[in-house]
């Protein structure tokens, strides 16, 4: 019998900033754009207070968007809910852009994928490592943007909580 992957390991790192600040996050491979931006919205502290969008690097021709309206009519465009990001991990990194005022660009790249014997009864999802601090909403530019420091743990209590919760936590605050 063959064991077939189940999760995927990626590295998001958020773009244009120093300290660098990135996350390395074990997830399902059967996951979602849009269950994606809230595990992202946790790992980094965001607020999810502002639109985002998903695309493949080097390929803003298709495009992965939390709402689809008269500004965006492109008819290769898909809502988050829509598509899933393993086919395009795949293939390259992809760029996740949260706040389309303050731009912040966050490059995933795919990692490794795992069968459940690789998984090994590690929490799914989960963040296995990082760097960096979360970047407060609304600050792009500003001189003292840091939030939170980064805390494996403190993520990792919140990523448990989703795992339970599920898509009941897509609905709710913010733009989803």
């Amino acid at each position: 019998m063959q064991d077939y992957p189940i999760a995927m390991e990626i590295t998001v790192k958020l773009q244009d900033v120093q300290p660098a600040t990135w996350r390395t996050l074990l997830v399902p491979i059967s996951i979602r754009y849009d269950q994606l931006h809230v595990l992202l919205q946790l790992a980094f502290g965001w607020e999810n207070e502002h639109l985002y969008g998903f695309w493949p690097k080097g390929h803003r021709d298709q495009q992965y968007l939390a709402v689809l309206d008269e500004f965006y009519d492109d008819p290769t465009d898909l809502t988050t809910d829509q598509a899933y990001p393993y086919p395009d991990l795949a293939v390259g990194p992809v760029i996740y852009e949260y706040d389309f005022g303050d731009s912040w660009d966050h490059e995933i790249t795919l990692k490794h994928v795992l069968t459940a014997a690789e998984l090994d009864n590690r929490q799914l999802p989960s963040c296995v490592r990082g760097s960096g601090p979360n970047r407060q909403e609304d600050s792009r530019g500003l001189a003292d943007a840091d939030g939170d420091a980064y805390d494996r743990k403190a993520i990792n209590q919140l990523l448990a909580k989703w795992a339970k919760a599920g898509d009941q936590l897509i609905s709710g605050p913010g733009y989803y």
